[in-house]
């Protein structure tokens, strides 16, 4: 079992990218280090909203986030998804894909899936953690801790009922407006 510690901006930035997109699957990476056995969460990069698949956007995007991180001392350790469907807690193949390639670079990678439940309450941790074992992705093998539990909760919150995502901008965004941010979308938290 693996120890995942996820600070407060890492742990918002996918939740105010689904709630963003409410009505599409998102997905992005997670970057952060590792010290000992415990892997430490620090930021979220929203990749897409629109193609959630492997692409040669895909690729551009990873090759940016990837030199983003080493001038930040940083790797990217895992990937976060939300399907479309709020009952859908399953983790989609283009997800195992993708995630498969961050594996290959680090293999202690892990997959957050946003459960769409506890998302809706946002007083409860809304991510289940994947993580590779045995040659399959299975979820409940890591423990996430967040950092400031409660601050996180709050800051959460006030995020998404003020409709501060609006402020967040992913990949696919950038694709459009190349003035977009997207590796700095978390500035506001």
């Amino acid at each position: 079992m693996t120890n995942i510690q996820i600070n407060t901006a890492a742990y918002a930035v996918p939740l105010l990218h689904a709630a963003k997109y409410p009505s599409s699957s998102i997905c992005g990476a997670l970057l952060g280090k590792v010290t000992n056995s415990e892997l430490q969460i620090t930021k979220a990069v929203p990749f897409f909203h629109h193609w959630t698949t492997l692409t040669p956007m895909l690729e551009v995007a990873l090759q940016q986030t990837e030199i983003y991180a080493q001038k930040n001392d940083l790797k990217i350790v895992g990937w976060y998804h939300a399907n479309e469907v709020i009952n859908d807690h399953s983790l989609p193949e283009r997800a195992v894909q993708v995630v498969e390639i961050i594996r290959k670079q680090f293999e202690k990678c892990l997959v957050l899936l946003i459960d769409n439940k506890a998302f809706t309450k946002l007083d409860e941790k809304a991510f289940i953690p994947y993580s590779h074992t045995n040659n399959h992705w299975k979820k409940g093998n890591s423990q996430l801790t967040l950092t400031q539990p409660q601050e996180t909760f709050s800051k959460t919150r006030d995020l998404i009922t003020s409709s501060t995502y609006q402020k967040l901008h992913d990949f696919d965004e950038a694709l459009e407006n190349t003035d977009l941010d997207w590796l700095n979308s978390d500035e506001f938290i």
